[in-house]
């Protein structure tokens, strides 16, 4: 698991698409792991932007502002990897949300 990856996840029966956004070393250390879930229906905004792969399909938006941790065993299939001018937004979203 690594950050930019985009993995199907299941929490409370619903499955949805978060993408890793904690530091590759930890991920490894820890059980659970730093993700910012990707809607499909939400609209773009400020710190919560479009995101593609990197075949350059659009995926949705990423809710930046609910960046949280989730147990690996809850992340259920890889589902690829973030384009790098994706991962670059989020790294500005987070910087903005988190006053960094």
């Amino acid at each position: 698991m690594r950050r930019g990856e985009v993995w199907t996840a299941s929490r409370f029966g619903h499955d949805r698409k978060v993408v890793i956004v904690g530091h590759d070393a930890i991920t490894r250390q820890r059980k659970a792991v730093l993700v910012v879930p990707i809607s499909e229906v939400m609209p773009p905004g400020l710190v919560e932007p479009t995101v593609s792969d990197s075949e350059g399909t659009v995926l949705g938006v990423a809710q930046v502002p609910r960046v949280g941790e989730i147990s690996k065993e809850g992340l259920k299939a890889h589902a690829g990897m973030l384009a790098s001018t994706s991962v670059e937004k989020i790294n500005m979203a987070l910087r903005s949300t988190l006053d960094l």
